[in-house]
């Protein structure tokens, strides 16, 4: 799946979501003591590793996902393609009960499509798994700011679609 199709990580469409933005959220701390350690080649690695060595609420990094067109109701619509959609996931976390899928985004205020990556990574995890979208929360982050919100279910992804 993972040598053809679209990436999560290079979507450009945007969804309505409620988005928050939160200064000093421990993921952001948990960036920003990751990137001090700089003990791996990338900024991504350095944040990822802390995080999965140093956080009892960080359960995996890099988490390979997919979605299959037979997955997803209109996957035309999204995607010209029938191959199937993939991405890795920056790390995952149990917070609260909740399984909060995050992704690191190194200058995260600029980002104008990190909900949607985030968003099909949280409905492709929900597909491989059987835990409901309720269950799901999502985020990007840098070492300033974290971004959040509940991840739309695949019945509601065209009509919030903007």
């Amino acid at each position: 799946y993972f040598s053809k199709g679209p990436r999560s990580s290079q979507l450009k469409m945007k969804f309505d979501v409620e988005l928050v933005k939160i200064k000093g959220h421990e993921v952001s701390e948990l960036a920003r003591q990751g990137l001090e350690h700089d003990m791996y080649q990338t900024a991504h690695s350095n944040v990822q590793m802390f995080m999965l060595q140093h956080d009892d609420k960080t359960i995996s990094i890099e988490v390979p996902i997919w979605l299959l067109k037979t997955e997803l109701p209109d996957y035309r619509f999204f995607f010209d393609t029938k191959d199937a959609l993939t991405g890795h996931i920056d790390a995952l976390r149990i917070e609260d009960g909740l399984v909060w899928v995050w992704d690191y985004k190194p200058n995260a205020h600029r980002e104008k499509h990190a909900t949607t990556q985030t968003n099909f990574y949280a409905l492709m995890l929900s597909q491989r798994t059987g835990i409901p979208m309720t269950k799901f929360r999502c985020g990007y982050f840098d070492d300033e700011h974290a971004f959040v919100f509940k991840p739309l279910s695949r019945d509601v992804l065209k009509s919030k679609l903007i």
